[in-house]
């Protein structure tokens, strides 16, 4: 006899190809999201971590500062006025380095610091140990660049005198309205009129000229870093998705044939609706980045898009690029001006800008 439907033997139905596929997919999507949630608790740590190693690098700065009488370390000496001056640098050790190694600041802060390259090195990958960092890496590429053409100085020799660049250049209140004999670099903390807003330190980078959209995080470091305009000299702009735009020559009214050919000075033009409403204007290239017009050490977003920075009052916080297009964050008599963004001041003539 035939077997009944209840005496049948129970027969198992496996997964379809699709059923599987949703399973899998279901499965890829939570790893994605595990590992999204774990970069960024990585992120946050590395953040920390590197905004300590700033506040440290400050309280170093600010040593410098009370052991010399208040003077504030200068952020670059070339060669002849580390002679002029009587500066000499030494390491751990006790050894005499030489003047080049000296140009810029990181062997200078170091003794403050106890000698510890951590602070500034422990970004590079390439060394296990940061004592095995070669000496020209210590002195050109720690993680932070200090404002050193506004604090402390820029310091270089000029028929063979010992010249602050920008020294009592004066500045533009407004276009055209010049403040004549007035000081934009500061030199002694106590001149320092915002020290809350004032940037000592950011993490930096020597960029070429050109666009740049995303940062990256081992970029190898600047041992200065510089202002979006220096003198009348545009260097750099922010660009976060069309909040900055670049206004092209033709159709612009009032320019020189000059700046028809060069679209850089227009930039000063990007809060002016007189210019805007007469041009042509393009977007600045990509989303948020960072343009350079001139090669320079310029503001890097090294973590999470945003750049760390250390004011003279020895706080550390994030700020964006566009933020810090306001030049009253870099040089100090940038907030009297009727317009920060746009604040200029006279060249020297000892160099370009």
């Amino acid at each position: 006899m035939p077997k009944s439907a209840h005496q049948r033997p129970f027969l198992r139905r496996g997964f379809t190809i699709v059923e599987l596929l949703v399973v899998i997919g279901i499965i890829a999507i939570l790893i994605s999201l595990v590992t999204i949630s774990l970069s960024r608790a990585g992120q946050s740590a590395r953040q920390t971590q590197y905004l300590s190693n700033l506040r440290q690098v400050g309280t170093g700065w600010e040593l410098y500062t009370n052991q010399n009488d208040d003077r504030l370390m200068p952020g670059y000496m070339d060669d002849g006025v580390q002679q002029a001056f009587r500066v000499k640098c030494f390491n751990r050790a006790g050894d005499r380095l030489t003047p080049d190694l000296c140009r810029t600041y990181p062997f200078r802060i170091l003794p403050f610091l106890d000698h510890d390259r951590t602070l500034m090195f422990d970004y590079l990958n390439d060394f296990e140990d940061v004592t095995e960092i070669p000496n020209d890496v210590i002195a050109n590429n720690p993680a932070f660049g200090i404002n050193a053409y506004y604090v402390g100085g820029w310091w270089i020799t000029d028929q063979g005198q010992p010249r602050m660049r920008y020294s009592g250049t004066g500045y533009f209140r407004s276009p055209g309205n010049l403040v004549a004999n007035q000081e934009v670099v500061v030199r002694a903390k106590g001149q320092i009129e915002r020290s809350s807003e004032l940037v000592v330190f950011t993490s930096s980078y020597s960029a070429p000229a050109g666009f740049a959209k995303n940062p990256f995080e081992g970029e190898v470091g600047a041992a200065w870093v510089v202002p979006h305009r220096m003198a009348t000299t545009d260097i750099w702009a922010s660009s976060d998705g069309g909040a900055y735009d670049v206004i092209t020559a033709p159709g612009a009214s009032g320019l020189t044939d000059a700046s028809r050919l060069d679209p850089r000075p227009l930039l000063a033009g990007l809060f002016r609706d007189d210019v805007r409403e007469q041009s042509q204007i393009l977007r600045v290239q990509g989303d948020t980045g960072i343009q350079v017009f001139v090669p320079q050490a310029v503001p890097l977003r090294r973590i999470r898009n945003v750049v760390q920075t250390m004011r003279a009052d020895l706080s550390t916080q994030v700020q964006g690029l566009r933020d810090l297009m306001n030049q009253g964050r870099w040089i100090n008599p940038g907030g009297r001006c009727d317009d920060p963004v746009n604040f200029s001041h006279p060249n020297d003539g000892l160099g370009n800008p």
